[in-house]
Formats: structure tokens, C-alpha cells, sequence
């Protein structure tokens, strides 16, 4: 069973979708019209999310930009003026897992582009020399686009990306799992 943003759905009677299920420490779900405006806003908060829930500037620095370049491919893509992002992550005393999925309507003749983009990056064996390849083929593009945000998420964030098509509808998701570093160990001095 799906929901309507093509996440799976437990069988449950909790209605929630099985990524809610399995990271349930700091989930959200966001449905909205793409607009270049609103990427700027959604990552304004989910860099504070992150920074919040992470307590890392680094990592939160990493997911914010994955995220940034996931919703400014969903305003690209979009064909109906809708789409969903899920972020969710499962955090343990020296790691963190993450997944970011992102859910639009692709029109056909984009939907083929896009495929091929996705399956450059996730066929990729060397993320960084596939990203470098993308930069000099962005140089030569006339058509508005860079195609540098998928590489980008694969070699700068490390987060490994897969997709999936259900009709016209495309879902895309990155995840990684992350060590925290310790937390820093006090000793108090007594004079």
C-alpha cells in the first residue's frame, strides 16, 4: 500500500508511512507548491532542524545543502505545481541515520531526462569523479540547468541516492547512516 506522496504505507492501523515507522526520532513531511521562494525557506528551517537535533554544523551544513538541491529539482521537475518532502532520521548515541525523499509529477519527456541523470549518479562507481564530470558538462549546458544536484548530494554529502517511478509520479531518495562525534567529556578541577 502507498500514500499518496508513493511512500510506502505500514499495514497497520497507524495510517503512517513505513519512514515514519522506522525513523521515529525526527520526522516531518512537508507538501507544497515548488517555488524558487520556498526553497530558500524550507532550508532556512530544516538547517535549524538539523543543527538542532544533530548538534553538528558540519553534518546539519551537509543535509542542508542535499536538501536545498532535492526541492530545487522538485520545482524543476514538477509538472503539476505539487510536491512532498520527508526527512527523517534515527539518531543513536554515536551515529545517525538519514533519509530525505522528495515526491513530484514528472511530465513523460522530462521524466526520461531525469532518469538518466539518476541512473549517471547512482551508477556512479567513483561519486567525486562523477561529479567533476558533471561540473565540465554544466560549463558546456545552454539549457538553464547545471545538473550538478544529485552528483553534488552523491560526492559533497555522501549520502547514497536511488529513485523510483510509479506512473508520472517520481520519487527520489538520498540516505546515509553518519557517525556523531562523542560528546565532550568535562573535568572539573577543584582548587
Amino acid at each position: 500500500m502507498h500514500s499518496g506522496t508513493g511512500l510506502p504505507v505500514d499495514s497497520g492501523t497507524s495510517g503512517k508511512t513505513a519512514l515514519e515507522e522506522t525513523f521515529d526520532e525526527g520526522f516531518f513531511e512537508l507538501r507544497f507548491s515548488p517555488s524558487v521562494a520556498l526553497v530558500a525557506t524550507v532550508r532556512r528551517f530544516v538547517t535549524e532542524f538539523y543543527a538542532q537535533v544533530l548538534g553538528n554544523a558540519d553534518l546539519s551544513g551537509r543535509l542542508a545543502m542535499a536538501t536545498h538541491e532535492m526541492l530545487e529539482n522538485t520545482v524543476h521537475y514538477s509538472s503539476d505545481g505539487r510536491g512532498a518532502i520527508a526527512i527523517a532520521m534515527k539518531k543513536q548515541p554515536e551515529s545517525v541515520e538519514i533519509r530525505i525523499e522528495t515526491t513530484n509529477s514528472v511530465v513523460p519527456d522530462r521524466l526520461a531526462r531525469a532518469k538518466e541523470a539518476l541512473d549517471g549518479v547512482v551508477g556512479a562507481s567513483d561519486p567525486n569523479v562523477h561529479y567533476l564530470s558533471l561540473v565540465r558538462r554544466a560549463a558546456k549546458r545552454t539549457d538553464g540547468g547545471s545538473g550538478l544536484g544529485l552528483g553534488r548530494i552523491r560526492a559533497e554529502a555522501d549520502l547514497d541516492v536511488s529513485y523510483r517511478v510509479e506512473g508520472d509520479q517520481l520519487t527520489i531518495r538520498v540516505e546515509g547512516k553518519f557517525d556523531l562525534p562523542a560528546a565532550p567529556v568535562s573535568i572539573r578541577v577543584e582548587k
